[in-house]
């Protein structure tokens, strides 16, 4: 059999319950052509980031190693004047060196050190285009509590075209020019990250929807981390209520919006036979809070952000209509595909083959650097831990029925126990993951294996060879 392509479409904080074919609690998605693709693929029901946010996420997904190994465990890692620990090779410089053309288009937001394409389009994912579409003034915009980041706005007046959709079309284009040997051409969408701006009809399409009413759900159980990150960082609780729904009914519209490019790559797949011959992947680099907990965009493990949606359609190569209940994570992407193209990943690779490995317990991720001067959004200065100490990082251990996450750094060095902040739930039994047992004597033992977990993974850790200035310092 000749060598696959592949088609890896990346979607930016996505959550998985804005797909039809992992079903929402509530509301009615509508992402037919993407429940298409699971039809005919094998569907992970769970499945995790290996950090809650974009450049340490990207990066370990592209390299198949944890954050501990790189160094990038936050957003500072695209930043002028971070320099990565370490640079491993990726799985797109894998495929190239057995013969495939590689580009990416649309958001590619990794470490400089990273050059993981042939050919990577230069016009990136249009945020800027989008901002544009919504004046500043707009009375539609809705911004995140004390943050101000934008989650929703009605763009005015309706457009000829959304420029969103530039990335899938130069894709097809590339594609459509790769005769000679097999490719891997990521379409890596913006959407539905921040500014959640969905075009029409997409915008109405969940106007009426009782399934996004509410308030926002109570958290009462949860991480002093997470508490302080949505009521102090975030503070999305300030939100009016209507606003709140206002922002959820923007993201489920941009995420049927999707559906619709996803559906414009299948279609073209389909024109050029070449839907037999093509692994196509859809998935996310994380997800993202809608209110939960007064919090909206990612940064925690709770399951909205940490849990990610995964499709991989190959056929002859992987079972088709399968849904797959066992624990993965977004470190396996690289070495599966691999695989699948007929390569051996190489030993730098943690992930596992999904199709042929068994499932680890537990999975890992971790997110924040834990120095002194670390805040939680970096980007807007704010975010300290309190007065005393900076933004922590913390480590999360999941298994396929418990998840456990602890501060494991602080102010540059290991953290006291009285900062610790241990969180500990039973998946099964809370799978909202809204109830703290972190000293329930029935957990003592779940608690022990986890928390040994958490801290062999923050042993290994390197620290980053630079770290930059914070913007406008």
């Amino acid at each position: 059999m000749a060598a696959p392509n592949v088609l890896w479409i990346y979607c930016d904080e996505l959550r998985a319950d804005a797909l039809g074919c992992y079903g929402h609690a509530s509301a009615r998605v509508r992402t037919p052509r993407i429940d298409e693709l699971a039809a005919r693929g094998s569907l992970f029901t769970d499945c995790f980031c290996n950090s809650p946010i974009c450049v340490a996420s990207r990066t370990a997904t592209l390299t198949g190693a944890p954050c501990e190994r790189t160094g990038v465990y936050a957003n500072e890692g695209a930043w002028p004047g971070f320099a990565m620990a370490e640079a491993p090779e990726t799985f797109p410089e894998v495929l190239a060196r057995h013969g495939y053309a590689t580009a990416s288009f649309g958001k590619s937001h990794v470490p400089r050190e990273l050059a993981p394409w042939g050919h990577e389009d230069p016009t990136g994912g249009g945020m800027k285009e989008i901002f544009d579409l919504v004046p500043l003034d707009d009375p539609s915009r809705v911004q995140s509590g004390r943050v101000r980041s934008v989650i929703g706005g009605r763009i005015r007046p309706p457009l000829d075209h959304y420029p969103a959709e530039a990335v899938a079309s130069r894709a097809m284009q590339w594609m459509a020019a790769q005769e000679d040997r097999p490719w891997l051409a990521r379409v890596s969408l913006l959407q539905p990250h921040t500014p959640v701006f969905p075009p029409p009809p997409w915008e109405r399409l969940h106007e009426r929807d009782p399934g996004l009413d509410g308030a926002i759900p109570p958290r009462a159980g949860a991480s002093a981390f997470e508490r302080r990150f949505g009521e102090e960082v975030i503070a999305g609780h300030e939100m009016p209520a209507e606003r709140v729904r206002q922002a959820r009914v923007d993201y489920y519209g941009l995420a049927a919006w999707i559906d619709t490019q996803v559906g414009r790559l299948l279609d073209f797949l389909a024109q050029r036979d070449a839907t037999g011959e093509t692994i196509v992947v859809f998935e996310s680099d994380h997800g993202a809070a809608l209110g939960e907990g007064g919090r909206f965009a990612k940064h925690v493990f709770a399951p909205e952000v940490h849990r990610v949606p995964r499709i991989i359609a190959a056929p002859g190569l992987a079972p088709a209509g399968a849904r797959r209940d066992d624990l993965c994570e977004s470190l396996d992407l690289g070495p599966t595909l691999l695989s699948l193209c007929g390569v051996e990943p190489p030993a730098s690779m943690a992930g596992r083959d999904l199709f042929r490995d068994p499932a680890p317990e537990p999975v890992v991720a971790t997110i924040g650097h834990g120095e002194r001067e670390s805040l939680a959004f970096p980007n807007a200065q704010r975010g300290a831990w309190d007065a005393d100490h900076g933004w922590p990082r913390r480590t999360c251990a999941r298994t396929s029925r418990y998840r456990l996450d602890a501060n494991v750094r602080i102010d540059g060095g290991p953290v006291p126990e009285s900062l610790r902040d241990v969180f500990l739930c039973d998946r099964a039994t809370d799978p909202r993951e809204t109830t703290n047992r972190a000293d329930d004597p029935a957990l003592a033992a779940v608690r022990a294996e986890l928390e040994a977990a958490v801290d062999a993974r923050a042993a290994e850790a390197r620290e980053p060879a630079r770290l930059p200035a914070a913007p406008g310092s």
